[in-house]
């Protein structure tokens, strides 16, 4: 079995430093992520209720479960946008803070 081979010099200088979020990052991130799981998870109950009872969509929360993905796919990637936006203008401060 062959070893393992180490690459010269120093190794804590060539690695990447690691990537850190800050609170207004973290916070967009979870805010996308819980937007589309809703989404998606009202989308399945609309396909159940569909299967299931058809005749039940004019029934009080089918309107509102229906709604959801309409306003929550677009508003979540005008926040996926806004957090790519943010993180490049980040990035590109950082880079040209070391050059």
């Amino acid at each position: 079995m062959a070893k393992p081979t180490r690459p010269t010099g120093n190794t804590q200088d060539s690695a990447e430093p690691p990537v850190t979020f800050n609170r207004t990052e973290r916070a967009l991130a979870f805010m996308v992520g819980g937007i589309f799981i809703a989404a998606f998870l009202c989308m399945a109950a609309m396909i159940v209720m569909w299967l299931t009872v058809p005749s039940a969509q004019s029934a009080m929360p089918w309107p509102v479960i229906m709604a959801i993905p309409l306003i929550g796919f677009p508003i979540g990637m005008v926040l996926v946008f806004t957090l790519l936006g943010i993180t490049w203008t980040r990035r590109a401060r950082a880079n040209r803070a070391t050059h």
